[in-house]
Formats: structure tokens, C-alpha cells, sequence
């Protein structure tokens, strides 16, 4: 035995050694990653929701002719996946080439779906393509895969970086010995549960409450305009950060949310008044997790808080199935409320130590501030989380 050196990380070291990485420039390696995804999955450490062959294929099919997809991806000897992490090159600054991640524009989290004894090796072979391109971006890492497998190497490495760790994830983990009543009930607290009975009841006095879980494939398929209701109506719309404000999303969602379901990897729920859809949320289904991707309600039923009453019937059915329920990294404050547990996430742009690097450091830098004080002075969902930052640091001072 090595002196300093447990036998695991031993082990871990050797597993290593053994891992080979290709880096495929091909369309055709999400068939590839379709065909061993589910044996994949049940084997990993890490499993991407926004990774899956759904997300992947759907988005590619959606990107520009001149976009070229690389994909990083790691076998064991025998020739068994590993692990992969999918990203797409872009024109970048001055004239280069950057790597983004796939899905860049949707999902929450872009760190890969791999093994353990793969992700060290998913990250170096990652550090190497910057002899290729002059920058890759990987936002939205979680800190447990980013402590165990990429913190190091950036302090190590001799490249121009940028990190940030400006955001968190907040988790609601079921407690062994806990219900889910008493979870409930030391959140809310008694003021907020009496506020909340009186919104279940006010509700039902307006007509006949009923609750819908869609995840089979033609039961998406047919709730998908239901969607369209409550998304034009709600708030989100007003604000244009709704889930189909952007031009071609419903036509993306709508394809995508099914062939999840067929696979097993969603779960939409409405809450619904007689037959008017009043909200509706999706959840992305992981192994262990449900991730809630998007809610949203009609703002004409604002004051029952439907939105709060959907829900807590999703935390209490993540809770019965011992799933953890994940809110994802956005700052608001009602996820940090309900939250017994978070995670920061981090973001790195790893650049090429040359002077196109150095000012392209810099153009970045500069575009990350501008588009700070541009959300500031928004209306949309950047406005409403710096307004509860606002909110929650005056409620501390006063404190």
C-alpha cells in the first residue's frame, strides 16, 4: 500500500487507468448512448435528467445546420459505457470556436452522466480540447462532482478560468422516522398552515377539486394542451418567462414531454376546478430524484394559491415515495422555505492561456456584468429573484 493513499482511492486510481476516451464529432453517437443509455443509468453515480436520449435528440434536431455536436465518452476495457458528456460547438469571441453544453438554453444541471471511476477522466480528456477550441463553458455543476472531480484539476491546471458559485440547489430529502404531516407542519408553522387550510377550503367552495398525474406517453400527449391554458394565463406569460414564451418551445415541448413519459422520465400533474385547468407542473424522474423543471397557475386563482396547493401534493408524494424532491438552482425563496437541505452549484469557463484567451477572459467578464445589471432592470423572472434577494437580506437586517 502507497504510504498516504486509502485502498479506495487506490482502487479508484486503477479503475482509471483502465478507462478509455472517445471523442466523437458524429450525430450518430446519440443512437449510440439511446441504445446503452438505461444499462448506463443503472449503473452511474451520476445521472443527468437533461442528459437523457430524449433531451438529446429532441434538442439537437432543433439546432442550426451549422452547429457540430462533440460528444466526450468513456468505456470501460471491454468496451462498456461509462459515462459521456455531450456539448456543441459554437462560433465563440474574436473569430474562435467555444464548446457549450448541450441543452444550454433549458436545462438546470450540465455536469455528465457517468460512472465514478469515469467522471476524473471525462473531465481531464475535457481540459485537453482546449488545444482545439478557445474556450468550453460547463455552468450549473453541482459542488459534490465538482469537489470530487474538477476543483482540483482547475487550481492545478495552467489554464485562464472564470468560476462562479453564485447559485444553489435546495432539496427536500425524506427523514426516516418523519412523516410527511410533521415535515409539513414544522415549515409552514402555525400561522402559514392555518393561511393554507383556509386557501384549500376557499378553492373547494369554487367548484369541484380534482387532482391529475399524467407519465404514460398517450396521456402527456393528450394533456399537452391543458398545458397551453394555465402557461397563457399565468403570470410567468405576463413577465415573457413563461415555458413557451420563446418561439418554437411549445412545439419543442411538446414532442419532448411525451417520448419522456414512454421512457418513464416525467410526470406531469394538474391541479384542476371542475374541468378548468388552474396549474400544472412537471417533474423530471430520476432513479432516486424529481427534478420540478416548471410550475406554474392561472393568475386569475392567485389568491387560494394554487401553485402552493399543487405542490404540497408533489412533496408529499415524493416524500411517500422516498424520492428526494430536487427544486433545482434557482434562487427563490419559497424553495429555500420548504428546503431541508442544499447544494451550490458552479460554473466554469475554462480558456486557452494565449492573448485571444486573455481578452476573451475579459470580453466574458464584461458580458457577465452587463447582463447583470440587464436583469436588474428587467420585469421577468431575474427581476422577481433579485426582488426576493432584496427582500430576504431586509427581513435578516431587520432581524
Amino acid at each position: 500500500m502507497l504510504p498516504g493513499i486509502s485502498a479506495l482511492k487506490v482502487a479508484v486510481l486503477m479503475a482509471e487507468k483502465s478507462v478509455k476516451i472517445e471523442i466523437s464529432r458524429s450525430p450518430d453517437s446519440l443512437g449510440l448512448i439511446a441504445q446503452e443509455y438505461e444499462s448506463l443509468a443503472r449503473r452511474a453515480d451520476w445521472v443527468n435528467p437533461y442528459f437523457s436520449p430524449e433531451w438529446l435528440c429532441s434538442w439537437w434536431k432543433r439546432q442550426k445546420q451549422d452547429r457540430a455536436p462533440l460528444i466526450v465518452l468513456a468505456y470501460c476495457g471491454e468496451g462498456q459505457l461509462l459515462g459521456y458528456w455531450p456539448f456543441v460547438e459554437r462560433p465563440g469571441l474574436l473569430g474562435s470556436r467555444g464548446l457549450w453544453p448541450f441543452v444550454y438554453d433549458e436545462a438546470n444541471y450540465h455536469f455528465p452522466t457517468c460512472c465514478s471511476e469515469a467522471a476524473t477522466s471525462l473531465v481531464e480528456s475535457l481540459e485537453k480540447l482546449l488545444g482545439s477550441f478557445l474556450f468550453i463553458w460547463t455552468p450549473q455543476i453541482p459542488d459534490s462532482f465538482w469537489q470530487s472531480h474538477m476543483l482540483g484539476l482547475v487550481q492545478r491546471g495552467n489554464r485562464l478560468t472564470i468560476t462562479r458559485s453564485h447559485r444553489s440547489s435546495s432539496l427536500i430529502e425524506p427523514v426516516e422516522g418523519q412523516s410527511f404531516g410533521q415535515f409539513w407542519e414544522e415549515k409552514q408553522g402555525p400561522k402559514s398552515h392555518k393561511s393554507f387550510r383556509y386557501d384549500q377550503r376557499a378553492l373547494s367552495s369554487r367548484g369541484e377539486v380534482s387532482w391529475e398525474t399524467h407519465t404514460r406517453f398517450e396521456d402527456v400527449r393528450s394533456a399537452m394542451p391543458s398545458t397551453c391554458v394555465v402557461e397563457i394565463a399565468s403570470a410567468k406569460a405576463l413577465e415573457n418567462i413563461g415555458l413557451y414564451t420563446i418561439r418554437g418551445k411549445r412545439g419543442f415541448f411538446f414532442e419532448l414531454f411525451p417520448e419522456l413519459a414512454r421512457a418513464g422520465r416525467v410526470r406531469l400533474s394538474f391541479l384542476r376546478v371542475g374541468d378548468h385547468p388552474v396549474a400544472w407542473q412537471v417533474e423530471l424522474l430520476g432513479p432516486t430524484r424529481a427534478y420540478l423543471h416548471h410550475i406554474a397557475y392561472d393568475e386569475g386563482w392567485k389568491k387560494v394559491s394554487p401553485g402552493k396547493q399543487l405542490l404540497q401534493h408533489c412533496m408529499k408524494r415524493c416524500w411517500a415515495e422516498g424520492r428526494v424532491l430536487d427544486f433545482l438552482p434557482a434562487p427563490f425563496i419559497y424553495k429555500e422555505r420548504y428546503a431541508n437541505r442544499s447544494e451550490p452549484v458552479h460554473e466554469l469557463h475554462w480558456i486557452k492561456k494565449t492573448i485571444r484567451g486573455r481578452i476573451a477572459r475579459r470580453l466574458i467578464r464584461w458580458n457577465m456584468q452587463w447582463r447583470q445589471k440587464m436583469r436588474q432592470r428587467s420585469p421577468g423572472l431575474a427581476a422577481a429573484v433579485a426582488r426576493e434577494q432584496v427582500s430576504k437580506t431586509a427581513c435578516r437586517n431587520f432581524q
